[in-house]
């Protein structure tokens, strides 16, 4: 997962357009346009850090447990190994009954792994789709939170279309980008120094509602 903000958010926002009254503009017939690229707000800002580094989180934690179920994984693939082994070592020496056992043994171990194959798998999966349900909400929560704050600067600049991430090349003078993260700081700033929580995600009632979090693989046989 990367630190910046989940590129849904950019595919989202692409293509937009947000009106602010000019009168001015209006009567002289010319509206005055500008651009944002939301993927550096969402990089470059206090708020957007902040979701980005929750989903960080999520993704470690999909890591994590796949880590942890692969060497489960190992070491019962090691006792198999050991029990295999153990049987072509002894097979001259132990009884028809005996040889039995061992190998009823070896298949109860891989059936053993099999299993925890197959729920791993299923337990990782819940939890990728649960970060992408995050990875979404956390989208849009940004989305809405930085609305305001664009539309601001877009009144403070008499702006009446913005573009959003639309240009591919333009004039820096039409980009408002930097004024957005300006005013994004500020109020997130402000926010934490009379209390406030910042960048708090929106939890679903059974699970947290991203990464999108980058598929983790699975637990391989």
């Amino acid at each position: 997962m990367t630190k910046t903000f989940l590129p849904v958010l950019v595919l989202a926002a692409a293509s937009t357009a947000a009106l602010a009254q000019q009168p001015a503009a209006e009567k002289a017939g010319v509206a005055k346009v500008a651009v944002i690229d939301m993927q550096r707000v969402s990089a470059e800002s206090l708020m957007g850090k902040g979701y980005a580094s929750q989903l960080e989180g999520l993704q470690n934690e999909i890591t994590s447990e796949g880590t942890k179920k692969q060497n489960e994984l190992q070491k019962l693939d090691a006792a198999i190994k050991t029990l295999t082994e153990e049987l072509e070592k002894q097979a001259s020496v132990l009884s028809p009954e005996g040889a039995d056992k061992k190998r009823q043994e070896i298949v109860r171990k891989q059936r053993e792994r099999q299993a925890y194959l197959e729920d791993g798998q299923a337990e990782l999966q819940r939890m990728r789709e649960r970060a992408q349900q995050q990875a979404q909400a956390l989208n849009n929560e940004f989305q809405n939170r930085i609305k305001p704050h664009i539309d601001s600067v877009a009144r403070e600049k008499g702006i009446d279309i913005i573009i959003y991430d639309g240009a591919l090349s333009v004039n820096k003078a039409f980009d408002i980008s930097q004024e957005v993260i300006v005013k994004a700081d500020e109020a997130e700033r402000a926010s934490k120094a009379t209390g406030g929580t910042a960048a708090k995600p929106a939890a679903s009632p059974d699970a947290p509602k991203s990464p999108a979090a980058t598929p983790t693989p699975s637990p391989k046989p």
